[in-house]
């Protein structure tokens, strides 16, 4: 028998289908698995290349969309449930929740049929790790265990949706927690609706690029702009606040007007409070986002934004759905959840397919009876009008000689 026999039952098996707990795709459950998951990793196309050097297994690139999707919608319409249940339920969860925890917020463009452009949504949390266990190398990590919610959605609909892993990581439960995010305005509702008391702090990086576009506007227009200026704002922002920087914007302002300085200075007006950035690292905190761009990068951009690629706006969050088990290392654990749910489908559309075959012989017996009691009352009222015609119950009981009683004297008499 060859690895594709093997690997693949006919429709003819449905009794040993149901029997091995087989999926509807004719794939054996690990093949079935392994499909899915590569149409999660890889451009279909090549998922279905893979599939067929590591298993042997030859399927179509539609058949890996179909069944990537299918699964990835099961797990949507699953996490939207219990999205609703965390609602409902805030401030409960399972899981140990770390002292100190990070989330940090942020939107990528995805490319969409038609040459439209829509914005999905991120959202990472994170275990802050304490100043005496941090590692002593370049990179200076400050955090670990890192997952991410991803979703095209507006606003609204998007911090809602992710109250499922936001209640999972206990960002409700921990001590403290902080946001890194950039200023916009929907990040702050959204902590505001999960966690109003964090730390905010604005991304160093974002607040770092405003300078950086006054230095760039200041040489295009022949200003004279120091060597090292920028350099040294940032050094000066970084240990000492905004305070002093914004002295300098003011006075730059004044006697060097430009567009770039006059949006430093609006937009860092209204966040000062979260550029204290010698506070939050005294207190240990992050103060730049690049988990979040980093999620972004692997959760959407990896595989929704490769050469060439549209998407039509339904499959999007089937598949961010999948890459968040995937990036989040839940991957066993959502495949199972979902399988679960695709049996008590299979099973509902079996009880509701044997009730609608029932209820329809129901009505073809109910049907066919009303039609012999109609046949029979016709020919009951059709005996009663109709008068006796033909021979009587004596002549076809002893033939055409039965006598009668007029007709016995008669015959006396002739003899």
């Amino acid at each position: 028998m060859s690895i594709r026999a093997a690997l693949i039952v006919g429709t003819a098996f449905f009794p040993l289908d149901e029997l091995l707990d087989l999926p509807q795709t004719g794939l054996m459950p690990h093949a079935h698995q392994s499909l899915v998951r590569l149409g999660a990793r890889l451009p279909f196309e090549e998922a279905a290349s893979e599939l067929h050097a590591l298993l042997g297994i030859q399927v179509s690139d539609s058949l890996v969309r179909r069944q990537t999707l299918q699964a990835g919608a099961r797990v949507l319409v699953m996490q939207t449930e219990q999205a609703s249940a965390a609602c409902a339920l805030v401030g409960e969860g399972t899981e140990p929740v770390a002292c100190r925890l990070a989330m940090s917020g942020d939107g990528a463009m995805v490319p969409l049929r038609g040459g439209c452009w829509a914005e999905v949504k991120t959202v990472v949390i994170a275990e802050v790790l304490p100043a005496h266990t941090r590692h002593q190398d370049a990179t200076d990590k400050r955090t670990i265990n890192h997952s991410c919610f991803s979703r095209l959605a507006d606003a609204t609909t998007f911090a809602d949706l992710a109250s499922v892993e936001i209640t999972r990581r206990g960002i409700e439960r921990a001590a403290a927690v902080c946001a890194v995010q950039d200023g916009a305005e929907w990040l702050q509702g959204f902590v505001d609706g999960h966690r109003f008391d964090a730390v905010r702090i604005l991304d160093f990086a974002h607040a770092a690029e405003y300078l950086g576009r006054i230095a760039e506007q200041g040489e295009l227009a022949g200003q004279h702009v120091p060597k090292g200026w920028l350099r040294a704002m940032l050094h000066e922002l970084k240990h000492h606040g905004p305070e002093r920087i914004m002295k300098h914007m003011a006075w730059w302002q004044e006697h060097r007007p430009l567009p770039a300085v006059s949006d430093a200075v609006r937009y860092f007006g209204k966040r000062l409070p979260q550029m204290q950035y010698q506070e939050f690292q005294t207190q240990g905190w992050p103060i730049g986002s690049g988990m979040v761009e980093s999620a972004n990068k692997r959760v959407m951009q990896a595989r929704l934004k490769r050469a060439g690629m549209h998407w039509e706006p339904a499959n999007v969050n089937p598949l961010l759905a999948l890459r968040d088990a995937l990036c989040n290392h839940r991957w066993e654990e959502v495949w199972d959840q979902q399988h679960q749910r695709q049996r008590e489908e299979h099973h509902a559309r079996r009880v509701q397919r044997s009730q609608r075959r029932r209820a329809q012989l129901e009505q073809v017996l109910e049907e066919q009876l009303i039609e012999i009691l109609l046949l029979s009352a016709r020919g009951k009222a059709k005996a009663q009008q109709t008068p006796h015609k033909g021979r009587t119950e004596g002549q076809k009981r002893w033939g055409r000689m039965t006598f009668s009683r007029k007709a016995l004297p008669n015959r006396f008499a002739k003899m």
